[in-house]
């Protein structure tokens, strides 16, 4: 059984997610974006044994926290390729922001590269690579089909959808990658958000304004 502990982090309340396997203890950190000591503490309280960090995308809010995690931890990244621009670029941009460049860190290259079609685990919860653009060119999204969870980061919110104004956002193919990567799961799969609540697939098929009655079987 998968279990799951959300830390909301830094003032963008980005959650960042360990994600554990109750019989194994063991677990993945996904999209340590900042306060890495408060994810790192809370893997501890738990008594999760950390093997991976996984990263839906590589927004900064999203990433900004990796680089102390895997310095405490020793443990392999997770992501795709796509987006090593923002991975590099973490510092600059928390600066444009104008915020402390002391809680913010570029993010390293993922040693383990994902691009939609894998197979991870978490302990004995297999896990999918469901790949999901739009609000970013690289955004994957991961399926835990005997769990019935779906960690989508910025891809689908309670009520709304990632924004895609930023570079490398497209409105066209984030509708797309709901539709055919998120809507297309059973309809009680959780959806883990995010910014925000959590939700379910039906949920938001039966009454999202961007994308009511968008199910395709």
């Amino acid at each position: 059984m998968l279990n799951i502990e959300t830390l909301p982090v830094t003032e963008f309340a980005q959650n960042s997610r360990i994600l554990w396997c109750s019989e194994t203890k063991e677990g993945v950190i996904v999209d340590p974006g900042g306060e890495a000591e408060k994810i790192l503490a809370a893997a501890k309280r738990l008594g999760v044994t950390i093997t991976h960090v996984w990263l839906t995308h590589s927004h900064l809010d999203h990433c900004g926290g990796v680089e102390p995690v895997l310095a405490e931890l020793k443990v392999p990244l997770v992501a795709h390729p796509e987006e090593k621009m923002m991975r590099s670029n973490v510092k600059s941009i928390a600066q444009m922001y104008g915020m402390s460049l002391r809680d913010w860190h570029n993010c390293p290259e993922p040693e383990i590269e994902v691009r939609g079609g894998e197979e991870l685990q978490v302990g004995r919860s297999p896990c999918k690579v469901l790949f999901t653009p739009g609000h970013s060119p690289g955004h994957v999204s991961f399926y835990f089909p005997k769990d019935n969870v779906v960690a989508s980061g910025d891809v689908l919110f309670a009520g709304s959808i990632g924004r895609t104004d930023l570079p490398g956002g497209d409105m066209k193919t984030l509708l797309s990658s709901i539709r055919q990567q998120i809507f297309t799961l059973p309809s009680k799969t959780r959806v883990l958000t995010g910014h925000g609540p959590d939700t379910t697939v039906e949920e938001e098929v039966a009454t999202n304004p961007f994308l009511s009655g968008a199910r395709h079987d």
